[in-house]
């Protein structure tokens, strides 16, 4: 019968050992020595152990990879590499003696290396350790802990009659070290049904899916843990691993009834009613990711002649353009990609948002008429002439979002901005009126990151001037406040042509509980949000240029020019992401915690869009790599000459804003369809973007819309696409 009451009770389970364990372990404890271990176990016929296929510690380590650097515990990975190399010899003493060890010893970090490029929780590493046993490692590990675990366990359940925050303690204590053991399921039950009472539905999973995966000989109800597994998983938004395990009741317990609150239902028809009735959550933080697919399904229509802009705003005027010159004329050139620099845009139903070098402002979607400004576009010449001298200037640390009523903004005060290494701010401003709100305080410290919103609370990374440590913080939406942080690790910077260092700009997507972290740096993380913890890291090489080569005559490469972003797109369970300055683009998945496929690509690329059958990457040209293969589908060269690098992926074809107008590229073969030449004629292009009917064109001088259709096409959101 299926139970998660509101007040869980410890049991006393009903064990029962064939006699020839009972006999050895008796005769164990007895001589209290585990070097007599070998001698009481009988074996009919040895096991043979596949040697894991794992390149040697030292060589495959991700945390010694180049670029971002994450501290692991060094004691207990030695620990961990003895235990595993001793369970390849079949050294059981030896192996159990160095797991309990493992176990016992305190962690200077919560992070430990997996063979295939991944840190994880050290806990979890171990126990997977733990799990990973062959046969007769599991019945050696059975016979020296069994009789302990019983026991610790049994004077728990004696303790008291209700859960207690030392009795949790205590059985987590007793499940990570004693997993293995006869009592291993009770303890990972008794763990997720408090887990599920607290509301930590993630976890609840984690211990259910643990007895199911890794405790084949369990005495609890198979199909009640799968229920309960599959709960947990709708609880914590992961509808998607909720269905699969539907799927697997479905076909594994035909007909099988469970009961829940005193009523026999159908699992299968009850936890499908509940996927559905799960409310769709308004995330604000929605239209801000920049990593969606940028998939819409209806056609774009945009025709020459006939599509009029409904609006158009120009931000650059002449003292701004002549600043830039002379930073560039001045300074040997060193400042090109100012030119090329496309504003962040951020969108909500009634008006458009755009941050220009610190002036941030409001345009009307529907007239076009500039609704509010934090700063005089005329302003800026009196700020540029110095400016790509004096400090790091990093472009791509100008952000801004929008969450209900409330802009934020990354930037640095136009009087700051020639101080050396000024600090990036962040900024509140009320999306209505421009009023600020509030600003970040921290006398020292530099937001790197696009803001992400999720209710009232703003994920944001920073680091400390003259630090690279990266950090991610939670901040109160209506004040500002900082309310937690995480350190993340240490960034290994660049420098820029001026020869500044020059910070990674991280990107963040969260889903569920859990939050994505691309570092731009050789790191991707997720964090878990409820208990403020990393779950995993995927290291992968990444090389940093710090040389000073050409400093006064530095040429500007593509990807500077471009000013090319690291981005994350992710389709359930699948997550594509491609670096700023990496020249690979990687299919991870997040499930199997497995890279599927990579790709060596150009270092300017960056990933645009996604469908069904293709992974869209921009530079100077677009690419269509099949998702499936990794093989290039098609290629075609545009005259894009500017940053804002993105398109929209329509039904059949994707649309790019580039110097020569809006180009429709096949997505069957990449042939140019249509070129819509619009109305910003004298600029070299830039991001495209669609919100209520309006195809939104932002360029290095302004920002145009045209009205597309009288019912906007709809951008698919992630549930809605197909698994690969």
């Amino acid at each position: 019968m299926l139970t998660m009451g509101a007040h869980l009770k410890l049991f006393r389970p009903d064990y029962s050992f064939c006699f020839r364990v009972m006999i050895a372990v008796a005769l164990f404890f007895s001589s209290g020595s585990i070097e007599s271990l070998h001698a009481q176990i009988v074996i009919a016929q040895a096991v043979a152990m596949p040697v894991p296929a794992v390149a040697e510690a030292n060589a495959a380590s991700p945390h010694k990879m180049p670029g971002f650097s994450i501290s692991v515990d060094e004691k207990k990975l030695n620990l961990l590499d003895d235990y595993e190399r001793y369970i390849r010899h079949r050294m059981w003493e030896k192996a159990l003696t160095a797991l309990k060890e493992l176990s016992e010893t305190k962690s200077t970090s919560q992070l430990l290396p997996t063979a295939d490029g991944f840190l994880v929780d050290a806990e979890y590493r171990i126990f997977m350790a733990l799990v990973s046993l062959p046969a007769e490692g599991r019945e050696a590990f059975r016979l020296f802990f069994d009789g302990k675990a019983r026991k610790e366990f049994e004077e728990l359940s004696a303790q008291t009659d209700v859960l207690t925050p030392k009795a949790i303690s205590e059985a987590k204590k007793i499940y990570s070290q004693y997993f293995l053991t006869s009592i291993g399921d009770d303890v990972a039950d008794l763990l997720g049904n408090d887990a599920f009472e607290r509301g930590e539905f993630a976890q609840a999973a984690h211990y259910w899916r643990s007895i199911l995966d890794h405790h084949s000989d369990t005495n609890l109800s198979e199909i009640d843990l799968n229920v309960k597994y599959a709960l947990a998983l709708i609880r914590s938004r992961q509808p998607e691993q909720a269905a699969a395990n539907i799927q697997v009741i479905s076909q594994q317990f035909p007909d099988k009834k469970v009961t829940l609150g005193g009523s026999a239902v159908d699992p299968v028809v009850y936890l499908k009613s509940l996927i559905a009735a799960e409310p769709v959550r308004s995330d604000p933080a929605a239209n801000q990711i920049p990593q969606e697919s940028n998939l819409i399904n209806h056609p774009v229509n945009l025709q020459q002649g006939k599509n009029k802009p409904q609006w158009q705003l120009t931000y650059l005027d002449q003292a701004a353009v002549q600043a830039i010159e002379n930073s560039q004329s001045d300074y040997y050139g060193r400042g090109k990609s100012y030119q090329t620099f496309v504003p962040p845009l951020a969108v909500d139903q009634k008006r458009a948002y755009i941050n220009f070098y610190g002036v941030c402002f409001a345009v009307d979607l529907q007239s076009g008429k500039l609704v509010w400004r934090n700063a005089k576009f005329q302003e800026l010449g009196n700020h540029f002439n110095n400016y790509s001298f004096h400090q790091s200037s990093n472009l791509k640390q100008y952000h801004i979002s929008v969450s209900g009523d409330v802009v934020l903004a990354t930037l640095i005060p136009q009087k700051e901005m020639n101080h050396y290494r000024a600090r990036y701010r962040l900024f509140a401003y009320q999306a209505a009126t421009g009023k600020e709100l509030w600003t970040s305080n921290a006398s020292n410290e530099s937001y790197i990151s696009k803001p992400l919103v999720e209710g009232d609370h703003i994920y944001v990374v920073s680091h400390a001037q003259n630090n690279k440590l990266l950090t991610l913080n939670s901040l109160a939406l209506k004040s500002g406040r900082k309310e937690w942080s995480i350190p993340l690790g240490t960034a290994v910077s660049g420098n820029s042509s001026n020869g500044m260092e020059k910070m990674p700009v991280p990107i963040l997507q969260k889903q569920g509980d859990n939050l994505l972290i691309l570092t731009n740096n050789g790191a991707l993380f997720e964090i878990a949000i409820p208990t403020k913890t990393i779950n995993w890291v995927f290291r992968y090489p990444y090389k940093v240029s710090q040389g000073n080569e050409n400093y006064y005559y530095a040429a500007i490469d593509e990807e500077t020019e471009l000013h090319t972003d690291g981005q994350l797109i992710r389709d359930q369970n699948l997550v594509y992401f491609k670096e700023a300055g990496a020249d690979e683009v990687y299919a991870l998945d997040l499930a199997a915690k497995r890279v599927v496929w990579k790709r060596p690509v150009k270092e300017s690329a960056q990933l645009v869009g996604l469908d069904q059958k293709n992974v869209y990457l921009m530079s100077r040209e677009m690419e269509a790599l099949d998702r499936e293969t990794h093989e290039l589908n098609w290629a075609v060269s545009l005259p894009v000459a500017a940053g804002g690098l993105s398109a929209l992926i329509a039904p059949k074809g994707a649309w790019v804003f580039t110097s020569r107008g809006i180009f429709e590229v096949s997505k069957t073969n990449g042939d140019i369809i249509n070129i819509f030449r619009g109305s910003d004629l004298t600029s070299l292009g830039g991001a495209i973007d669609l919100h209520n009917g309006l195809v939104i064109c932002v360029s290095n001088q302004a920002v145009t819309a045209y009205s597309i259709s009288p019912q906007p096409p709809r951008k698919t959101s992630e549930n809605e696409k197909t698994a690969p």
